[in-house]
């Protein structure tokens, strides 16, 4: 928490009458079971901030209340700045989370339901970023029809909407394993791409957000006798620390510590931060514009360290051949911490993937210096093979040999 909102200021008589506590500690908080927390701002508990404790004073009987007394205290301004900042309640850390502790991680299905409030007419490009299943409908179209298993994938879809009028809004989406994602994005004619966030969404009750309706299966189906795990979402950004399926302990960003442009550079750092229920973050990208058949390159110098795993690999643009493993793989380079210096190439199929370290699907050069310089990392993609290259010193060949799409599902565009 930034010292710049700890404003107020007590008679310790009321400190007398306090019970209960969070505490915190740079940008985490705890309470008095030392579990952490994440303050949202103030609700009916009367939550107030004392030089790095949040103390529950249960003496105000609302929310307004409590805004008349700490106008009373730090004045209007300061307040209106705190409670702009602090808007909604604490919520616990598990809370947070895509799925609770006790919800199965595969093999499950959400529906989001509630209201979208347009202001300004025209039309409107909706996205989704989902692991495995989405659907997506606006005013009671389906616009985003992609029920299907998949790794984390882009969709799109538009729809011309009316100003000034709120329409209905359902997301449906099912995991069936790894790792999880889904978010809603959208954009205008009046403004860029972007999340969709509760500024613009309601259930159906009037609450920001959207009402979610957690099943434990991957149809969308409930029972009396299985209980619905049921909760308001205020955007739908979710990226599990799952990581693709790798048991990454990452949380995924934008921010600026993790992706940036520097002189010419790319840069993409790895942070011990506490992020969504992840205790790192970091950034992956991925091109707008996909290829097939080429040469590629890329210059790179590799972070060091146990736990770090550097990539650049391409995926199937529209995974024809069904989902990961079978429209393939081409890793042009993967660097693994504990194996510093030692540089992977590979390309994952139906027949091999995964550890290909026994297989002819894998090269792997020895770079002392890969993480102090920078190196050239390069394949040249053909109709009937595909080459890598380190330093352009030849790591692996990988023909076609007149297989099918089994073996070499590398005849379709892929993005890096």
């Amino acid at each position: 928490m930034k010292n710049k909102f700890i404003f107020i200021v007590f008679n310790i008589f009321l400190v007398g009458q306090l019970f209960g506590f969070l505490k915190t500690d740079g940008e985490i908080i705890v309470n008095e079971n030392n579990e952490k927390v994440i303050l949202k701002g103030f609700g009916l508990g009367g939550w107030l901030v004392l030089e790095g404790y949040m103390w529950n004073y249960p003496g105000f009987g609302s929310t307004s209340v409590l805004e008349a007394e700490i106008e009373n205290l730090i004045g209007s301004d300061k307040k209106k700045l705190f409670f702009e900042t602090y808007r909604e309640n604490y919520i616990n850390e598990k809370e947070i989370k895509f799925l609770a502790d006790d919800f199965p991680s595969d093999n499950f299905s959400i529906r989001w339901e509630g209201k979208i409030n347009i202001e300004k007419g025209g039309k409107y490009t909706f996205y989704t970023i989902a692991d495995d299943g989405v659907r997506l409908y606006v005013d009671g179209f389906l616009i985003i029809d992609e029920w299907r298993p998949q790794p984390a994938t882009e969709f799109a879809g538009s729809i011309v909407l009316r100003p000034n009028k709120k329409y209905s809004i359902k997301v449906e989406y099912f995991e069936e394993g790894g790792g999880e994602a889904m978010i809603l994005g959208w954009e205008s004619d009046s403004f860029s791409k972007r999340l969709l966030t509760s500024d613009f969404l309601e259930t159906n009750s009037g609450i920001p957000g959207l009402l979610g309706t957690y099943f434990m299966n991957k149809s969308l189906v409930g029972t009396p006798n299985n209980a619905l795990y049921k909760r308001v979402d205020k955007q739908l950004n979710w990226l599990s620390s799952g990581g693709w399926g790798n048991n990454e302990l990452q949380y995924y960003t934008n921010d600026y510590d993790n992706v940036r442009l520097e002189e010419g550079k790319l840069i993409i750092e790895a942070h011990k931060k506490y992020h969504q229920g992840s205790n790192y973050t970091s950034s992956r990208i991925k091109t707008r514009r996909h290829w097939k058949y080429g040469r590629f390159e890329i210059m790179a110098k590799l972070p060091s360290g146990r736990g770090s795993w550097a990539a650049a690999w391409a995926l199937p643009q529209d995974w024809e051949y069904g989902p990961w493993p079978h429209s393939g793989e081409i890793d042009i380079f993967e660097h693994v911490g504990f194996h510093e210096g030692e540089i992977i190439s590979s390309v994952h199929n139906s027949i091999n993937h995964g550890d290909l370290s026994k297989t002819n699907q894998q090269g792997s050069k020895f770079i002392p210096n890969a993480c102090n310089e920078f190196h050239k990392y390069a394949i040249e993609w053909e109709e009937e093979e595909i080459r890598f290259y380190t330093d352009d010193q030849l790591v692996l060949r990988f023909k076609k040999n007149n297989q099918g799409p089994e073996l070499w599902p590398f005849d379709k565009p892929f993005h890096f």
